[in-house]
């Protein structure tokens, strides 16, 4: 497995028992400082992206999508029935 080059850094200030926090957890998780924060700060990034994701859709698209939000629920009876079977398969194991 290579290495991948890292080739920026960042800078950022930070107090003091906010950073000795995250040595803790860090340390706790077997990573260095740096691999921990940047592990955390991507997936909140990613979260972050995710939340805004943006979908365009045409407005006759996006009138069909509306109309069929706005219907009344219907019960489905093959989803209906497999949501009251107790078989083993479909129960969780807790």
């Amino acid at each position: 497995m290579t290495a991948v080059k890292k080739a920026s850094n960042i800078n950022v200030r930070i107090a003091s028992d906010e950073l000795a926090l995250i040595k803790r957890a860090a340390e706790a998780s077997g990573k260095s400082l740096s691999s921990f924060v940047i592990e955390a700060a991507t997936a909140s990034a990613e979260k972050e992206l995710m939340d805004q994701r943006f979908l365009h859709l045409d407005a006759a698209l996006f009138d069909s999508v509306a109309e069929t939000l706005a219907q009344p629920a219907r019960v489905h009876p093959e989803l209906a029935a497999l949501l009251r079977d107790d078989s083993q398969w479909a129960t969780s194991k807790r």
